[in-house]
């Protein structure tokens, strides 16, 4: 789908739990792409002796559209559904992995000018306000991918 198919065309939702999740051009989970960003950022700065950045934001853009063509795969949508609080996940919209990936290369952006202790801050901030907000944040999101905890996933749906 290229956009939300509920015909629902506003740019952001912020409803998780719901049809519209990962369909518009931003959701909250856009945000864990901005630390996408930033973790990225961290990672490629190691190779800037010998990769301008130009160079490197192309490299950890590739590695991000890579994750975005993955994720939208069978094999991580029906994960995501068995062991996330995604029980309804299709798979993002086209328009919601562009915006996921825009997210990221603000993150990239971002990681910059503020540097590691602020980075390390913005992190903090940015995902634990997602797990107070909604429940979910990218630290929760890949523990639950890879070693999903029944406790956690009762705390996240309420139960």
């Amino acid at each position: 789908m290229w956009w939300c198919q509920q015909g629902d065309w506003q740019p952001i939702s912020l409803e998780v739990n719901s049809p519209h999740n990962s369909q518009h051009v931003y959701d909250p989970y856009s945000l864990s792409h901005v630390l996408h960003g930033v973790l990225f950022y961290g990672f490629f700065w190691l190779f800037r002796a010998w990769m301008s950045f130009g160079a490197r934001l192309v490299a950890a853009t590739a590695v991000e559209v890579v994750w975005e063509l993955l994720e939208n795969s069978p094999i991580i949508i029906n994960r995501y559904r068995a062991a996330t609080i995604a029980v309804g996940y299709e798979g993002d919209s086209i328009i919601n992995s562009l915006g996921d990936v825009l997210s990221f290369a603000i993150g990239f952006y971002l990681a910059k000018p503020l540097g590691l202790r602020k980075s390390i801050l913005f992190f903090l901030v940015v995902d634990l306000g997602l797990l107070w907000m909604i429940r979910d944040n990218l630290a929760i999101n890949v523990l639950m991918l890879l070693w999903p905890i029944d406790a956690i996933h009762r705390w996240q749906t309420g139960g």
